[in-house]
């Protein structure tokens, strides 16, 4: 039995709708995707731009140049006043002649003489015993008296000499009526004191530890 007209049209019709609809579809999917491409581009343009921002060095701003004038220097600081205090006066003794012998506070002095030592107990020139100078400014020692046999030197009130038996005269007197020569210092340590064994200048005569006379060593 052949078909009839109508039949075929409907077939024709059903066929143009799927082939519509399938065409519809298919610029759906082409649109969906183009979006995606698109907004893939633009990503991709917004970090190039990014990155490119971050790599160019940014510009050095470049100095303002004001019409003022320059702010005036500092003024120069002034220099803190330095007191300088003259030296400490050390305290002197009259010598026989007259003159002023200048001491320090930590040597001791020959009552006699009026040399002074340093670590010494005895004159070892005369064999005094040594004294502070403070009792030399105070007037507590006097010259006192000296043997005319050995040369040495006592305080006031003996009359005879207790190692050899010789007149003590006035200090004064003895320096006056006998002309003592002054040696300096050699450096030559030649002499020996007999009882400590300690050793001595040339020029010296007794031993600054004990008093006791020199000899020469051969």
């Amino acid at each position: 039995m052949a078909p009839s007209a109508g039949a075929g049209r409907i077939v024709t019709s059903a066929g143009y709708s799927l082939a519509s609809a399938q065409v519809v579809e298919l610029a759906r999917w082409g649109l969906a995707v183009a979006l995606v491409l698109l907004a893939l581009a633009a990503i991709a343009l917004l970090f190039l731009a990014a990155r490119r921002r971050r790599i160019e060095p940014e510009p050095i701003p470049e100095p303002v140049v004001t019409s003022s004038s320059p702010p005036p220097p500092p003024p120069p600081r002034r220099a803190a006043a330095v007191v300088r205090r003259p030296p400490p006066m050390r305290p002197s003794v009259s010598l026989a002649g007259g003159a002023l012998a200048v001491v320090s506070s930590t040597g001791l002095v020959c009552p006699t003489c009026r040399t002074e030592y340093q670590g010494q107990t005895f004159c070892e020139r005369d064999a005094r015993r040594l004294v502070p100078p403070e009792e030399m400014l105070a007037g507590a020692r006097s010259a006192g008296g000296m043997c005319t046999s050995c040369g040495r030197a006592f305080d006031p009130g003996l009359r005879r000499c207790p190692h050899d038996g010789g007149d003590v005269i006035p200090a004064v007197l003895f320096m006056a009526t006998r002309r003592r020569r002054e040696v300096a210092a050699t450096g030559v340590l030649a002499k020996v004191c007999p009882v400590c064994r300690e050793r001595s200048d040339l020029s010296a005569r007794f031993c600054g530890r004990d008093g006791q006379e020199l000899v020469v060593i051969n």
